[in-house]
């Protein structure tokens, strides 16, 4: 020994102490989502262990719920904030700061839109911002809305919070599906191919918003000094290993590649992989689970383990939210890590 240790090429896997068992939750589905009650949020903010349990178990179960939340936008900035000190979040790396921040909506009249690292949410101003988007406006599938948060960033989310402010009667519903899951949905043959493949997400949405007129924040560090520019695009692994579980998810689908691509492929087998992993995500509801929302419900979920999609259908009322991401490492693939059905499989 040189008296030096080596530091590990990948991060330690980590796992809860206990400290949320004191709260009583029911499972959404055996495949993903937990529910908790008889917790507030803004009351452990300061507290280390549940905090951390409380990311842990993000990271495992993909997405957790709590009904009737006190929080407010600045307490939900400041647990976020929490979350990426105690799980060891690269020191550089902050609050997601979205290039959207500078669209400021006059009727909602709430001071939180002054706050860049706040972004709001408002089913009224989707129909504007992404109206040659929407499915019911373009005919589109709704499934062109399946998505990791702004995964065209070098170093993206880890973990989002994100509360209902306002819910409408009906409609603005959220589908959460397991990454982990679409993963191991895989032939052992097609998790090797897939595992070798890099993809382009690329957000050239945000570049026709700002066509249409919507206006950028000035071009600042988006919660990390390297998420920078109006480029919006940027190449990850197709599977990540998430540093937390040590679990492999798949990570090149959705609509971070409806203007990106496979790397070093055709545009015709880009073209096929992306309708297979689209296919994957919506034909496997088992791994799915749909969230209807009321008003001052929160989650919180780890953008490694699941991926999401709004239904963009209100009609009725407006669907207003608050969401706040903490910026995570740069994704990489360990190829030493394990599916989440293999370590289930050995508890």
């Amino acid at each position: 020994m040189s008296g030096t240790e080596s530091k590990p090429l990948f991060p330690q896997v980590q796992r809860t102490t206990g400290a949320l068992d004191q709260y009583k939750y029911i499972e959404s589905s055996p495949a993903l989502g937990r529910e908790y009650s008889g917790i507030q949020l803004s009351s452990i903010i300061d507290n280390d262990a549940i905090v951390r349990d409380l990311a842990i178990t993000a990271s495992e179960r993909g997405v957790l719920f709590f009904n009737d939340q006190d929080i407010t936008p600045l307490e939900l900035k400041q647990l976020i904030l929490r979350i990426g000190e105690v799980m060891g979040h690269p020191e550089e790396a902050g609050l997601h700061r979205s290039a959207l921040s500078g669209q400021k909506d006059k009727h909602l009249g709430i001071p939180e839109q002054d706050d860049p690292n706040i972004l709001i949410i408002s089913s009224e101003s989707q129909k504007k911002t992404l109206k040659d988007s929407l499915p019911a406006v373009t005919r589109k599938f709704a499934s062109w809305g399946w998505h990791s948060d702004e995964s065209h960033e070098k170093y993206p989310p880890a973990y989002t919070g994100f509360k209902i402010a306002k819910s409408p009667p009906t409609g603005g519903d959220t589908l959460f599906v397991s990454a982990y899951g679409l993963y191991d949905r895989l032939s052992e043959p097609f998790q090797k191919f897939a595992e070798s493949l890099t993809a382009t997400h690329h957000a050239a949405e945000y570049l026709r918003a700002r066509e249409n007129g919507v206006p950028f924040e000035a071009d600042v560090p988006r919660g990390h000094p390297e998420n920078i520019g109006f480029e919006f695009k940027q190449s990850h692994p197709v599977v990540r290993t998430n540093p937390v579980t040590g679990w492999k998810s798949l990570f090149g689908a959705g609509w971070g590649l409806v203007d990106g691509w496979f790397d070093n492929m055709s545009e015709h087998e880009s073209n096929l992989l992306k309708d297979f992993f689209l296919f994957l995500i919506t034909n496997c509801f088992d791994l799915q689970i749909r969230r209807k929302w009321d008003d001052n419900g929160v989650a919180i979920w780890d953008n490694r383990a699941v991926h999401h999609n709004p239904t963009y259908d209100v009609v009725e009322g407006e669907r207003l939210t608050f969401r706040v991401t903490g910026i995570g490492e740069k994704p990489y693939l360990d190829p030493n890590s394990t599916t989440k059905t293999e370590f289930l499989s050995k508890q």
